[in-house]
This record gives C-alpha cells, sequence and structure tokens, in this order.
C-alpha cells in the first residue's frame, strides 16, 4: 500500500472513531482503535523508509490534527459518560435505601 493510500486509510479511520465517539457508540470504537493502530504503525514505518513528498507531509500534520481532535472529544465524551454513570449511582443508591426503609415500615 502506497503512503498516501495509508494516509487516506488513517484519516478515514479517525473520522470513523469521531463519529462513534459523537454518536456514543463506545462497542464499536475498541475494533477501529486496534485498527486504526496497526494502520498508522505501517504508516510511520513506510514515512521513515521512504522520503516524503511535501503534500504527504501535509497530509500527516492534518492526521495528527484530527488525532489530537479524536482523543479531546473522547475524554470530553467519557467524563460525561462518567458523569451520568455517577448520577445513576447516586439515584440507585437513593432508591435502595428507600426500598429498605418502605420494607421495615410495611
Amino acid at each position: 500500500m502506497s503512503t498516501r493510500q495509508q494516509l487516506s486509510l488513517c484519516l478515514d479511520l479517525v473520522e470513523s472513531m469521531n463519529r462513534f465517539i459523537r454518536a456514543g457508540k463506545w462497542h464499536k470504537l475498541s475494533a477501529l482503535e486496534s485498527e486504526y493502530s496497526c494502520a498508522f504503525e505501517q504508516l510511520k514505518a513506510g514515512f521513515s523508509a521512504a522520503s516524503v513528498d511535501a503534500d504527504d507531509m501535509q497530509t500527516m500534520i492534518r492526521l495528527e490534527q484530527q488525532q489530537r481532535r479524536m482523543r479531546r472529544v473522547l475524554s470530553r465524551g467519557l467524563k460525561e459518560t462518567g458523569e451520568k454513570l455517577a448520577v445513576i449511582e447516586d439515584a440507585r443508591k437513593r432508591l435502595n435505601i428507600s426500598s429498605q426503609v418502605a420494607a421495615t415500615l410495611a
């Protein structure tokens, strides 16, 4: 696979991961992340082994920018999910206490 094809594949995978993160489809993210890691490692190996033209270097810079954006979106999504889980856990605890009190009064 050429460097341009690898760059294109990596860009597509990052964009797909962004879509899944925004949609909250965490279960699909793991497989994409694994595929992306392999593709990115191949891309890095190709970059070090061959001379790279200016267009490919600009695309690589864009890929790195998208990676950082994706990580920020992922971090934000995980934080929001954690906060939602904390609210649910608090509600569960209150419900459990209420049902215990109701059981003792009955």
